[in-house]
């Protein structure tokens, strides 16, 4: 692919903790409204021939160098990395409404796949100027809409990178960003429209969950190593007969809002438009829960702009598929028209196993943003299509319990994928596991930034420093867990029995063969044969 016009606006000597290095800013146009601005940090005097790239969250639009999940790894802390990033061409004008750029179907193409790539070939180019050698390595890292970004880079240009960190992937982009949100905004809901489950007895369920299905992995720590064990009965916190509405227990209309909450997505024939909802442990996590009759949560403005602007060929898509979005298969038909551009649910690695690339998949258990079951299907189909071994000397995946959105929660979030990686692409040592740490509970939400969020300030290409260690937990590749002894220190590990793949709507979606490359005519999306 030709990058088309790439522009330098500046090169500056920038200062860090870890030392120097040449900042390099500018943007890059494949087509002629395109305007993908990036960002390549080149280090000085450090530099051991790594290259690594830093995938955004939520809808992009901004530029951030910091590199997440490393903040164990010694040569990114010490600034030997070639770093860069980009903004996906999803900049919106200020004041303008979120997801906005999508009205220009080019920018569309550049949030969907092409932002990443370009921004590869010209990162590479500069290492070879700036160096006089190539990069001997190359990674990419992200969560969230970044973790999607890892996925498409290895499923659409396997020759890319050798090593990808997928966290919490939002590959299943057009029905998690449709028909998800708009459920958890509307599954609340009476019919006068005000909500009627609020967060004050989110830690009554919670605790009742834990109560019942803690100790299902060996030790009562207030975490489910493997959530799919536990079957919540919502008689378990069910109100008395006379008890108040402010009372520590669930009504009967509270109790079928955390059914439906737990279900997911579903036709009125109760077949299930998503593998999986929010899993038992996440409760606390539930940030669709409004505090009060008149917060908006998260999901209701992430899904209402997703479906304005993202989801469906029109952008913006017509008012009615935006505010009376059903719950049926002919709107899961249209949502699904863009799967060919936005998804990266495609299974066949093979060409990226072919350059010996290498992918750690992570998501938490009690992330609600993404359902972590999405992962599972996805790991699953790869070992479908590849076979077993095949697939585990390409793909491992491991599940972080009780950690939300790409972090936070009360689990073990702190997690370093940076490091086996390099070990599994450098020196062919597969992860066996993964050491997770638990700290202070971080802010909920896409690392990289919430859709719409102010990150104009100043980004270093280096990780954050580990923070506090308050335990740690050996977490196994998929689908092992911990088998845990009395004090709490792994004896052991275990799996736990497979739990049958559900009917739903969009398991055709986890095959391959169904991207394809766009280009825009007369101002509208249009796929390549």
């Amino acid at each position: 692919m030709d990058t088309g016009k790439v522009t330098i606006a500046a090169a500056t000597v920038t200062t860090t903790t870890a030392g120097q290095f040449c900042e390099v800013r500018g943007t890059i146009a494949p087509a002629p409204s395109s305007a993908i601005n990036f960002q390549v940090h080149l280090p000085l005097t450090k530099w051991t021939q790594r290259y690594v790239q830093v995938g955004c969250g939520g809808l992009c639009g901004n530029v951030n160098v910091a590199i997440d999940n490393a903040s164990g790894c010694a040569p990114a802390l010490n600034g030997e990395f070639v770093v860069a990033a980009n903004d996906m061409g999803a900049k919106v004008l200020e004041g303008g409404p979120m997801g906005s750029f999508a009205t220009d179907p080019e920018k569309r193409i550049d949030f969907a796949y092409r932002g990443n790539h370009v921004t590869a070939l010209v990162a590479k180019s500069l290492i070879r100027v700036f160096y006089g050698r190539q990069q001997r390595y190359a990674y990419f890292t992200g969560c969230s809409d970044g973790g999607r970004e890892g996925l498409m880079e290895a499923q659409r240009y396997p020759d890319d990178f050798d090593g990808v960190s997928a966290g919490a992937p939002a590959m299943n982009f057009q029905v998690q960003n449709s028909f998800y949100h708009a459920w958890m905004a509307s599954a609340n809901l009476d019919a006068a429209g005000k909500p009627i489950l609020l967060a004050a007895k989110i830690p009554v369920l919670h605790a009742a969950v834990l109560a019942h299905c803690d100790t299902m992995d060996g030790l009562k720590d207030g975490l489910l190593s493997d959530p799919r064990a536990c079957r919540v009965d919502t008689d378990w916190v069910a109100c008395k007969p006379g008890a108040t509405a402010t009372d520590a227990c669930l009504t009967a209309g509270e109790a079928a809002i955390v059914r439906r909450i737990y279900d997911g997505p579903r036709a009125p024939d109760g077949r299930s438009f998503l593998v999986g909802g929010p899993q038992p442990g996440s409760e606390l996590q539930w940030d669709f829960i409004p505090a009060s009759a008149t917060d908006r949560s998260m999901s209701a403005m992430l899904g209402a702009a997703m479906r304005r602007y993202m989801i469906f060929p029109q952008s913006p898509a017509p008012s009615a598929m935006v505010d009376d979005f059903s719950f049926d298969a002919r709107t899961f038909a249209e949502v699904t028209k863009l799967h060919g551009l936005n998804d990266a649910t495609n299974p066949d690695l093979r060409p990226f196993a072919q350059h010996g690339g290498r992918m750690i998949l992570w998501h938490g258990w009690s992330d609600t943003s993404i359902s972590p079951m999405t992962s599972i299907a996805y790991y699953k189909a790869v070992q479908q299509l590849m076979g077993a071994r095949s697939a585990d000397a390409t793909l491992r995946l491991f599940m972080l319990p009780g950690t939300g959105h790409c972090g936070g929660g009360d689990g073990f979030a702190q997690v370093d994928t940076l490091t086996p990686l390099m070990a599994w692409v450098e020196a062919g040592h597969a992860p066996a596991q993964l050491t997770a740490d638990k700290v202070a509970d971080l802010a909920k939400g896409p690392r990289g930034g919430l859709p719409g969020a102010d990150q104009s300030g100043k980004q270093l290409p280096l990780p954050s420093p580990a923070a506090t260690v308050r335990a740690r937990r050996t977490i196994y590749p998929f689908p092992a867990i911990p088998r845990l002894g009395r004090s709490g220190n792994v004896a052991g590990k275990s799996v736990v029995i497979e739990q049958p793949v559900i009917d739903w709507y969009g398991a055709d979606l986890f095959r391959p063969g169904f991207q394809r490359a766009y280009s825009v005519r007369d101002n509208a999306l249009v796929a390549d044969r």
